[in-house]
């Protein structure tokens, strides 16, 4: 398949190969390289996951292209620190089908590290490093997440006119994505984390009873 494939590297040190002659994975290309060039996403790491991802579909095969298996391993590693991930992706992202690989593994290692992350951060430092932002954060990985699972039923199912439509959600959500992470970064005192926590809660509160519950 070697000679089938050709080699991006938008955003080093991730690879992703895709099908020369794959209309679906052209725009994959035009749409990751347009978001490295003009966005610059600081999460990089789940940019990778969600294009090789979404890519996957369209090998018709049951494993995970071994070409990006070290990549996604990487990404993985990176996505979930301070946690160090990497053998255990890379173990069974080979020895698994990608979707069970998913179901087994990579899912239900995700949800730890994002818990412990809403904890104490990415640095395992801090309580809640990421302040009250974290939350919105892992609302919008999550429906991104259910997004990209979509792409077997769309590459498969759908007439190729709306892939682009498809794609380019996801280019969207993931500019989205990266906004709110930045958010995430921002270096607060613990005072100032609790404060804002608090007054997110109070407000997911009130919205909710006055526009959800009644």
């Amino acid at each position: 398949m070697s000679d089938k494939l050709i080699t991006y590297k938008f955003s080093k040190p991730y690879t992703l190969s895709l099908l020369k002659d794959e209309y679906y994975h052209n725009i994959i290309a035009e749409y990751y390289e347009i978001l490295e060039k003009y966005h610059k996403p600081v999460n990089r790491s789940v940019t990778y996951l969600v294009w090789s991802g979404v890519s996957f579909t369209a090998f018709n095969q049951k494993k995970f292209p071994t070409t990006m298996t070290t990549s996604y391993s990487m990404a993985f590693n990176v996505h979930q620190k301070p946690h160090n991930t990497f053998y255990t992706h890379k173990k069974y992202i080979e020895e698994y089908t990608y979707f069970n690989y998913l179901l087994i593994v990579a899912f239900p290692m995700d949800v730890h590290a994002h818990t412990m992350q809403f904890l104490w951060g990415e640095s395992n430092d801090h309580f809640l490093e990421g302040g009250a932002f974290f939350i919105p954060y892992q609302m919008i990985h999550w429906i991104l997440l259910t997004t990209t699972l979509m792409s077997p039923y769309v590459y498969n199912y759908s007439p190729q006119i709306t892939w682009t439509l498809y794609l380019s959600t996801i280019y969207y959500m993931l500019v989205l994505h990266d906004n709110i992470y930045k958010l995430t970064l921002r270096r607060l005192s613990l005072t100032s984390r609790i404060y804002e926590f608090l007054v997110f809660c109070f407000f997911t509160y009130t919205i909710s009873e006055k526009y959800i519950l009644y």
